[in-house]
């Protein structure tokens, strides 16, 4: 079994969360190791929704799984924090262990 462990990061702005996907997927990271999520005031990070890249009132989070990467831990979250993220403890709802 495998026990995915995830990097995150929450982002005021969307062009931030934006640029620290766009980095990871230039590094050749599979966007399956990569999960995004919306949050509104008073409520918990949920998927991304249509029409969400309009608001300002979201926090936006993006989290990496390190078990999927060649990249180390370290280097993961310096450019979560480099592209303005916060770390988080948040990890996407399907992370669960794998056969």
């Amino acid at each position: 079994m495998v026990t995915s462990t995830y990097a995150s990061a929450s982002f005021a702005r969307l062009g931030d969360a934006t640029a620290a996907i766009d980095w990871f997927r230039n590094q050749g990271i599979a966007p399956a190791s990569i999960a995004v999520a919306a949050a509104a005031d008073g409520e918990g990070p949920r998927p991304p929704r249509r029409g969400d890249n309009l608001r300002d009132d979201l926090t936006w989070y993006v989290a990496l799984d390190l078990a999927q990467t060649q990249l180390p831990p370290a280097v993961v979250r310096a450019t979560l924090r480099r592209e303005g993220g916060k770390p988080s403890v948040w990890t996407p709802p399907d992370a669960q262990t794998r056969d």
